[in-house]
């Protein structure tokens, strides 16, 4: 597995928060604001680097449900875990719906994972 995050002048949590927030407002630009629940979208964007990394490293935990597309897995693991925010569940429930947005969805839980392992 080559290193994804070698930027020196960021530190992982901040590497980590940024991708969380990019993926926060890509959803919210595919889906559109209209068609989320009312502060979603901030609830994922105001979470702290110390959170951004506990959801990577709840997901490389769980990194067997994301190498093998296991939506259900980890959706209930998202459920179970208090290291994923509630917000992200709930956007991982809408992205479910849209087949369109899943490679991308994927990709940045692959990338979380790696980020986490690192």
């Amino acid at each position: 597995m080559s290193k994804v995050y070698e930027n020196e002048e960021m530190t992982k949590g901040q590497f980590l928060l940024q991708k969380l927030r990019n993926m926060a407002r890509w959803v919210e630009q595919e889906v559109g604001k209209e068609n989320l629940p009312v502060d979603i979208i901030a609830g994922i964007a105001d979470r702290t680097e110390l959170e951004a990394c506990a959801f990577a490293g709840a997901l490389q935990a769980n990194k067997e449900e994301v190498t093998n597309r296991n939506w259900s897995g980890l959706l209930q693991r998202v459920r179970e875990t208090k290291e994923i925010p509630p917000a992200v569940g709930e956007v991982m429930d809408t992205i479910y719906t849209r087949n369109a947005m899943h490679d991308k969805f994927w990709r940045y839980m692959d990338l979380f994972v790696e980020v986490a392992a690192q």
